[in-house]
C-alpha cells in the first residue's frame, strides 16, 4: 500500500509543468523565502522554509528522473462506445505484444523500455463482436511513463453472420438461399451447408432473424448476435 501511494504521488509529482523549470523557481522562492526571514531575524524559521520549499520543488523532477529510472510505460487505456460511454467488456490488443489488464473499469498494459519501438509508436485496438463493434488509437510513448489512450468503437460494417442449413435428420442443405430479415444480401450454402452474410450493426443481445429455403423446404431462426447459427428447413 505505502509502495502504491508512493508511486502515485511520483506520478503525479511528474506532471506538475516541467520539472526542471519548476526546481529552478523553487530555488528562487527558497531563496527570497529565506532572506525574508534572516531580515526578520527568524533563523529556523528561515531554514525550515527554504528547505520545505527546495523539497517540494524538486519533487517533480526527482519523480520525472525516478520514473525514468524505472524503465516500465503504464498505459491506462478507456474503451468508449459510438454513445461515448465507457465499455466494461472487450477485447483490448497491442500491436507491440504484451497483457493487456482490466483494471478500475478499463485496461492497463506495461511496456518495458526495451520493448519500445524505435519511434515510439503503439497501436491499440478493442473490438466487442457481440456487438459489431471495433476501434483503434495509436499512442506514442514519450517522456510520460503513465500515459492513458482512448479507444472510440465503431460499427463494424464488415461483420459477418456465419451458421449451417440441415434437415430435420440433421444432414447438411447445400445450394440453399439464405437471408437475414431487413438486410437485402442472399447468401447460398455450400455442399457442407454452409454459409456467410454480412451483418447488420446491431446491439448485444438483440436478435437476428435468419431465412433459409430450398424448394418446398424453408426453415426460420432467431438467434443472438454474433452466433453461429443452425436453420432447419422442414416443409411445412
Amino acid at each position: 500500500m505505502e509502495e502504491q501511494a508512493l508511486t502515485l504521488a511520483l506520478k503525479i509529482s511528474s506532471h506538475v509543468g516541467h520539472p526542471l523549470a519548476v526546481a529552478v523557481f523553487a530555488l528562487l522562492i527558497a531563496a527570497l523565502a529565506f532572506a525574508l526571514a534572516l531580515r526578520a531575524k527568524q533563523l529556523l524559521l528561515a531554514m525550515i522554509l527554504a528547505a520545505g520549499i527546495v523539497v517540494l520543488g524538486f519533487a517533480p523532477y526527482a519523480a520525472s528522473i525516478f520514473l525514468q529510472s524505472r524503465g516500465v510505460y503504464h498505459v491506462q487505456v478507456i474503451v468508449l462506445d459510438p454513445d461515448q460511454s465507457p465499455v466494461e467488456i472487450a477485447q483490448v490488443k497491442s500491436s507491440n505484444g504484451g497483457e493487456v489488464k482490466m483494471a478500475g473499469g478499463g485496461w492497463e498494459l506495461d511496456i518495458p523500455q526495451q520493448a519500445r519501438p524505435a519511434n515510439g509508436k503503439i497501436t491499440l485496438s478493442a473490438a466487442v463482436k457481440d456487438e459489431f463493434l471495433k476501434g483503434a488509437s495509436t499512442l506514442v510513448l514519450g517522456r510520460d511513463y503513465y500515459p492513458t489512450v482512448t479507444i472510440q468503437l465503431v460499427s463494424d460494417s464488415s461483420a459477418k453472420v456465419r451458421g449451417v442449413v440441415v434437415d430435420e435428420d440433421l444432414r447438411a442443405i447445400s445450394g440453399a438461399t439464405v437471408s437475414i430479415a431487413g438486410n437485402p444480401e442472399v447468401a447460398v450454402t455450400d455442399e457442407k451447408g454452409n454459409f456467410v452474410l454480412p451483418a447488420r450493426p446491431v446491439k448485444q443481445g438483440q436478435m437476428i432473424e435468419i431465412e433459409a429455403q430450398k424448394g418446398q423446404l424453408t426453415g426460420h431462426v432467431s438467434a443472438p448476435a454474433g452466433k453461429v447459427v443452425e436453420v432447419i428447413l422442414t416443409s411445412e
